[in-house]
């Protein structure tokens, strides 16, 4: 049985989701995660490339190599010097867990996950752990303001976490 690695491949800029689909249709097991977001700039949310310019490929190098690296629109295959280097799998199978639909990752905070009146537990800094409830959201800073008990303090969202 032949023995298959991941490899990360460096795509030409903007050529990205095509290289995948020739990948794909050539039966090669492809991995381009996306990340899912909100644009404050746009005031929607936005799908790019987790990695922009880089696919994850598993392919036998030693059978694979010239097919991949004479595919138009991929520059070349990382490693280290000229020489391709397989990534852990470990690594893969981590993002591809976090992976919904299409590859897909949503991002961690968006501007509807907290909203006013949820209860939210801090999840970082020297309150950790401490619960309160949101008194007001701030997304054009990504900050939230909960109250405490008796005082009201200010906190950056990435720091809470929904309960």
């Amino acid at each position: 049985m032949e023995r298959l690695d991941w490899f990360v491949v460096m795509t030409k800029p903007g050529r990205q989701e095509e290289v995948a689909v020739r990948l794909k249709e050539a039966s090669f097991n492809v991995f381009n995660p996306k990340l899912d977001q909100y644009s404050k700039k746009r005031s929607k949310y936005i799908i790019q490339p987790l990695f922009p310019m880089y696919l994850f490929v598993r392919l036998n190098i030693e059978k694979d190599f010239k097919m991949i690296n004479y595919t138009r629109g991929i520059l070349r295959i990382l490693g280290i010097g000229r020489t391709p280097h397989p990534i852990d799998e470990n690594i893969v199978s981590a993002l591809m867990s976090r992976c919904g639909e299409n590859e897909l990752i949503k991002a961690k905070y968006d501007l509807e996950d907290i909203k006013e009146g949820d209860r939210v537990q801090i999840a970082n800094g020297p309150l950790e752990g401490i619960e309160a409830v949101v008194s007001g959201v701030y997304g054009e800073k990504q900050r939230i303001e909960i109250l405490l008990d008796l005082m009201k303090i200010s906190i950056e969202k990435k720091n809470l976490k929904k309960i």
